[in-house]
Parts: structure tokens; C-alpha cells; sequence
């Protein structure tokens, strides 16, 4: 069973010294690079001896970035389905062609694969649709034996979040407000149903789709969306709509986010909720570093966040629902950036802090887990550089072959 560095070494050094397994969670174990080379003894003691030197040198304030708490129940490293999320619009950005992109990455190993039905792209002209992309897409992730997660509605991943295609500002406001769009622009709310509608009768047959995705984190007011959030009686409304078009085996998921670097329980705490009563499954996204509005400084998750996301996971078990990680990161998120390729290395994301999380994640017992990024990778791989690309196949091969090592520091 994959445990992580604390919970491999002495635990009664860190529940007597709280200052200490602070310092530990933060600056993780180094020595775990030569892990499998060394004995125990070897390695909790040069463990001891770095969260020392750590207590004396750090004089910035300790935050902890990653602490994942023990998980309640076994996971078995067999039943983890690790994924991404692909989009043809994030390989325009990158200058990609999205079908070798898309090709490449099929190959990586990942279990499933989480698309998006874009509304400007099919229905770029009112009442014309064009499958053909999507279509393509699928048959894709069929030939390659890969599952699928189809987000519907007007939001679906990636920036703008909101998809609509120009002819849709005549049919009322699409901007930011502080009432839902769907109430705002009833014509639009209706317009995307329709939409919907359409999509789910003419992919439901597609070999590959397992999850429907209603919209993506429709309750959140986040910036990235431009302040537009859709309301709860609106996503019922599409959930019941989609229920009623898919395949039977076909489940429903639903996406939220927590606040960081803490919780915001008055609105997160109702959305997640909301998402429990509506979906089979509810995915999270979980960001581990991300810009502020000054340049260089960034946000990252308190111990607070995850004992929500551990809580929340235990909540979903409890309700029978699934627990996914709908967005673990692993690629950059730096300041006024849509895409962060103006150097090959950036603070924010390193393929070491990938491993580290999904390490973590798997600890508190999330089993389904989407790697936000692989545009990215492949975009690496074309300028020369595989690490991310290798570490994302040595991390799938370690799940699928049990053969993981204990997580590092996501700093290392």
C-alpha cells in the first residue's frame, strides 16, 4: 500500500513536534530519489537530519503546500484510472496541429480521456451543426481503447469557458452579472438545452463515452469564466434532459473547484452539495500553485483545503457517489498567460509536483484522476524536451504495474 514519506518514517518525531512536521510536509524527504537504493534506517535517519537543518535555515514562515492526510480506507494502486482532459481549441493556442497531438496522446497509456462538445465549433452557424470534430475524437479514443467523459452545455473546459458562437449575443446577455446567465438570457438558456440536446442524441452511441459532463463547475463565480455562473435550477434542468437521451451504462459528472488558499464554505460548501444530489460522480479540481495578481507571487493550498478535499471524498463514499479529480495540474499557471511557453521551465508546474500530487490525491483515496495538461507535454515533446511526456508514461506504467515509490516534496 503507497503510504507517503511521514507516514513512512517515525511518526511519533512529528506528532511531538508540530513545528517539525511542518517543516517535513513542506520540504518533503529528498532522499527519496534513492529510496529503493537505500535501507529504512538509512533513510529516516538522513530524513531527521534535513527536516533539522530545514527548522534552522528556513526564516520565511513555514506554509504548507501539500500535507495529504491518512486516507480512511486501503486504495489498491490497481483500481486508480489516471486520465487528462483534451482540447483541439488549447492546441490552436499552442500553435499544434490538434490531430497528431491528439494521436500522440492516445499512446501514453492514460485510461480515459475527457473532451469537450464545443458549441461555437458545431454549431458555429444557427441550426447547422458539424460532428465532424468530435466524431473524429471519439472514434480516436475507441480505436485506442480509451474512455470517454463528454462535457456538454455552455461551459466546458478551457479558456473562455464559455463557448458561444457569435450568433448567440442577439439572443441576450452573455456577459458578467451577478444573477445567473440562464436567468438573465432566458432565450440563451434555451438555445444551449437545445444544443445539448442535440449533442447527447447524436454521441450517446459512441463506443468510448462512459460520463456525461453537465457544463464544468457550473456554480462557480471564477474570474477565468468572466464572473458568469449558471444557476442550480438550470443544471437540474439540463441533467434531466441529458438523463433522459443517454445510455443506460452512461453516468452523470459534475465538476466543482475549492478556494484557494482556504475554503469558502459559504460558496463551496453549497455547490458541492448541490453536485451530490444531482451527479453519479463528483469531480474536483485541485491546483497546487497559482499566480496572484502580483507578478511572482502565487497561491497555494492551506492545510485547510486538504482537509476539505479529504472530507469531501469520504462525503462522497458515504453517498455512494464517485470521487474524481476532474483537473489535478501539470502544466503552468502564471500571470496574464493564456498559454506559458515563453520558457521551457516555470514555478508553477514541474513534472516532479505532478507525481507529488497524484501521490497524494491517491492517499486521501481518490481513485479516477484527470491530468490537467497534456497539450502541454506534447507541446514540450515537439520542442525537444520529454521530461514531462516521459514522466507522464513512467507515472501511468508505476499505476498500472503497482510499482510506485512514495511521493517526494512537490518542491524537489
Amino acid at each position: 500500500m503507497l503510504t507517503c514519506p511521514i507516514t513512512r518514517a517515525k511518526k511519533a518525531i512529528y506528532s511531538s513536534n508540530p513545528i517539525i512536521f511542518a517543516i517535513a510536509t513542506v520540504f518533503g524527504m529528498k532522499q527519496v530519489l534513492w529510496m529503493r537504493r537505500t535501507q529504512r534506517r538509512r533513510l529516516i535517519k538522513s530524513s531527521v537530519a534535513g527536516f533539522a537543518a530545514a527548522l534552522f535555515s528556513h526564516t520565511q514562515p513555514a506554509v504548507v503546500q501539500l500535507a495529504a492526510p491518512t486516507r480512511h480506507q486501503p486504495v489498491s494502486w490497481r483500481s486508480i484510472a489516471l486520465g487528462t482532459t483534451f482540447s483541439p481549441l488549447q492546441c490552436y493556442y499552442l500553435g499544434l496541429d490538434f490531430r497528431e497531438a491528439f494521436e500522440a496522446i492516445c499512446t501514453l497509456g492514460l485510461d480515459q480521456i475527457r473532451l469537450g462538445a464545443y458549441w461555437n465549433v458545431i454549431e458555429r452557424q444557427r441550426g447547422q451543426d458539424d460532428f465532424s470534430e468530435i466524431d473524429w475524437l471519439l472514434d480516436r479514443c475507441d480505436q485506442h481503447n480509451v474512455d470517454v467523459v463528454l462535457a456538454v452545455g455552455m461551459k466546458v473546459p478551457r479558456w473562455p469557458e464559455f463557448h458561444f458562437p457569435d450568433w448567440v449575443k442577439d439572443l441576450g446577455d452573455i456577459g458578467a452579472g451577478s444573477q445567473s446567465l440562464d436567468q438573465r438570457s432566458p432565450q440563451v438558456a434555451a438555445a444551449a438545452l437545445e444544443f445539448s440536446d442535440r449533442v447527447v442524441q447524436h454521441c450517446r452511441d459512441a463506443p468510448a463515452v462512459k460520463y456525461w459532463q453537465v457544463e464544468n463547475e457550473p456554480f462557480t463565480q471564477l474570474e477565468i469564466a468572466g464572473g458568469r455562473f449558471l444557476s442550480p435550477e438550470f443544471v437540474r434542468q439540463e441533467i434531466a434532459l441529458v438523463q433522459s437521451r443517454k445510455r443506460n451504462a452512461q453516468k452523470i459528472l459534475l465538476t466543482n473547484a475549492i478556494h484557494l488558499p482556504t475554503p469558502h464554505p459559504s460558496e463551496d460548501e453549497p455547490a458541492f452539495w448541490t453536485s451530490v444530489d444531482l451527479a453519479d460522480a463528483v469531480g474536483l479540481n485541485v491546483y497546487t500553485k497559482v499566480p496572484t495578481t502580483t507578478a511572482g507571487e502565487y497561491l497555494e493550498p492551506a492545510p485547510e483545503f486538504w482537509r476539505t478535499l479529504q472530507d469531501w471524498q469520504i462525503s462522497l463514499r458515504d453517498h455512494e457517489r464517485e470521487a474524481w479529480i476532474a483537473e489535478a495540474q501539470a502544466e503552468p499557471w502564471e500571470l496574464q498567460k493564456l498559454v506559458a511557453i515563453d520558457q521551457l521551465d516555470y514555478p508553477s508546474a514541474t513534472p516532479l509536483r505532478m507525481r507529488t500530487l497524484v501521490h497524494s490525491l491517491c492517499d486521501i483515496g481518490y481513485t479516477n484522476i484527470l491530468l490537467w495538461g497534456c497539450e502541454y507535454w506534447y507541446w514540450h515533446k515537439r520542442q525537444g524536451q520529454s521530461l514531462w511526456w516521459w514522466e507522464v508514461k513512467r507515472l501511468v506504467e508505476e499505476v498500472k504495474t503497482q510499482n510506485l515509490p512514495s511521493h517526494r516534496s512537490m518542491d524537489e
